[in-house]
This record gives C-alpha cells, sequence and structure tokens, in this order.
C-alpha cells in the first residue's frame, strides 16, 4: 500500500482498518493465526511489482491485499502466476482474472446505471467525458454503452489521457466549444484537482462536473473545489459503524476503498476459519477457501456493507448518488 507519497494519506487508512478489524477477529478465538505484513510501494509502478514480489517470494505470504487498478492488477498477475490470493478494491474486472483473484467493488453495469439515470433525472441532454486511460477506460465505456441504450444523452465531446495527467487546457477548449451540459471525468488524484481548477480557469464555472468515485478519492484539503457537486459513490470506505469505530479507536477518517479493503480481509478470514480441511492437513488448500467463498459469499456482511460474488470473483456492491457537503460525501436522494 502507498504508506507514504501523495496517496499516503489512503494508505495508512487502510493499514489501520485492516490492523484494527485482525485484533477485532482474533477476540473469537480463531482456528489459525494471522499477521499482517506491510510494505510501502508509494504508488510507484516499480515499486508495486516489487513489493508484491517481496511479498509472496520473501514472507511467502497467502494472499495479497490491495486497492486501486495500479496494484490491484499487477498483484491479480503476480498472486495467478504463483498461486497465491489477491483481493483488491479496483475499477472493473481486469483484478479479477485468475483462479485465486477476487475484486470487491460495484460492477461497471451497476455505476453506469446510477450514473445515466441520475443524468436524465436532471435533463442532461449532452455531455463531455474526460477519462483516464487505464482500468476506468472499461468503465466509462460501460457508460456510454448503457447511455446509448437506454437514453437520448448525446456524448458531444471525449478525451483519453495518460495516468498523472497535469495539462487538460487544450482538451477543455475543445469540449467548451461543444457546450455540453455536463463534464464527466475520471482520473487519480491529484489529477482531478487539476482538471477542475483548470476547467474553472477557461469556462468561468466547474459546478457541472460529476464523477464515479473520484471525488472521494480527492484528500479532504482540497474538497472545497468540489463542494456541493453531487457523484457516484461505490461505497467504499465502508459502513458508518466502521468508520466512527475508525475513528475512535485509530483517530483516522476512513478513505477510498477503506471499508472494502477491510471487507476483504473479513471474508478471507471466514473463508479459512470455516473451509474444509483435507485429511492430513493443518489448513485448507487454496481450493477449499475459493469454494467456501463462491458457496457463502452472498449478501455476506462486513465493515464494507453486504457483498456478493458474482462472475468469475466479483464482490458486487451498490453504489448510490452522493453529495459533498463541508467537504464529507453526504447520501442524497436523486
Amino acid at each position: 500500500m502507498p504508506l507514504t507519497g501523495d496517496s499516503a494519506e489512503v494508505g495508512q487508512a487502510a493499514k489501520a482498518g485492516l490492523e484494527m478489524v485482525l485484533d477485532e477477529l482474533k477476540q473469537k478465538n480463531l482456528k489459525y493465526d494471522y499477521k499482517l505484513v506491510f510494505e510501502d510501494n508509494q504508488m510507484n509502478p516499480q515499486k508495486v511489482a516489487t513489493t508484491i514480489n517481496k511479498l509472496i517470494n520473501i514472507d511467502k505470504s497467502k494472499a495479497i491485499l490491495t486497492f486501486w487498478n495500479l496494484m490491484g492488477n499487477t498483484a491479480s498477475a503476480l498472486a495467478d502466476q504463483y498461486g497465491v490470493f489477491s483481493f483488491t478494491c479496483s475499477i472493473g474486472e481486469d483484478s479479477t482474472k485468475g483462479q485465486y483473484n477476487f475484486n470487491n467493488y460495484a460492477s461497471n453495469f451497476e455505476q453506469s446505471k446510477v450514473l445515466v439515470e441520475t443524468l436524465k433525472k436532471k435533463g442532461v441532454k449532452s455531455v463531455a467525458l474526460f477519462t483516464d486511460n487505464s482500468g476506468m477506460r472499461h468503465q466509462y465505456e460501460e457508460v456510454k454503452n448503457y447511455m446509448n441504450q437506454n437514453s437520448d444523452i448525446k456524448v458531444v465531446f471525449e478525451e483519453y489521457f495518460n495516468p498523472g495527467e497535469k495539462d487538460y487546457k487544450a482538451a477543455i477548449i475543445k469540449a467548451s466549444a461543444k457546450n455540453p451540459d455536463m463534464y464527466v471525468y475520471s482520473g487519480y488524484n491529484p489529477s482531478t484537482f487539476i482538471f477542475m481548477k483548470q476547467l474553472k480557469e477557461i469556462t468561468g464555472k466547474n459546478d457541472n462536473v460529476t464523477t464515479i468515485d473520484m471525488f472521494f478519492d480527492m484528500p479532504i484539503k482540497d474538497r472545497d473545489i468540489i463542494e456541493g457537486l453531487w457523484y457516484v459513490d461505490s461505497n467504499l470506505n465502508g459502513t458508518k459503524e466502521f468508520q466512527d469505530k475508525l475513528m475512535k479507536e485509530k483517530g483516522l477518517v476512513s478513505q477510498s476503498c477503506t471499508g472494502n479493503t477491510v471487507s476483504n480481509l473479513q471474508i478471507l478470514v471466514a473463508a479459512y476459519e470455516n473451509a474444509v480441511v483435507a485429511t492430513g492437513e493443518v489448513i485448507p488448500s487454496n481450493e477449499a477457501v475459493r469454494q467456501w467463498i463462491f458457496d457463502n459469499v452472498k449478501d455476506f456482511d462486513t465493515y464494507g456493507g453486504k457483498v456478493t460474488v458474482v462472475r468469475d470473483g466479483l464482490f458486487n456492491k451498490k453504489p448510490s448518488i452522493k453529495k459533498m457537503i463541508n467537504r464529507e460525501p453526504v447520501v442524497v436522494e436523486e
């Protein structure tokens, strides 16, 4: 996880949440002993691969827990290669490819449906799409498909950009000439903040922007720029009970994927504790753990909310519409 660097706030919240939840689970007289081993990848692509390799080959980890596409997709590829589990919270379903890979996230279809239906209710007729050319590309291709099949909303401008983009000015000028009702944006921070700032500088306004999850991924200190804006939230920060517990015990605010990350740990521990152990063995095999998950994770109650495993290994959840009020996401009726 990124425990230092620009995304340290998110990594530290996940680390604290995992430690808190494992301590809680250990109060229940578990059959097996569980240990968390943390590595700081600083959201650096080279460090991500190196640290995951260390966790697998040096620490002999049974499972790798990550979040976000860069880490999740790398972990799932390496975990599948070495026959260990990968549990992540990342956009799309690339990270579920492989026998022992799971992703705790709302499906692209569910997110698209909530986004497009809300745009329709608000009378939006045209949108400009600004999309990170990563796992988010598949997410927004699903948005376009749902939009084409279920609405008369037109995509009047579309721009794909590389992760970490910092200059949207030329594209914003072209998009604004099309006069879209809304801008639909996806991009990892700090790119979201930069886009919002440059849109305001060029067009004079930025209250006509929405996204899937990216507003919540912004550091709290930067959220004044999105105050009052609505967006699709995949409910990644966990239940209110979990958020209150994390604040009380660790003094930390739950961040993007914190709730889903601890949810993954709860599912993994439950699977090991309850899976069948073959004769002559001391712990369940990977196959037994995997089978228990597919047989039992249906409306499974976790600190990330109720989770149901679907398709290859997607832990599907229901997204909702939220609005940023006083820098915090608040559920609204749309």
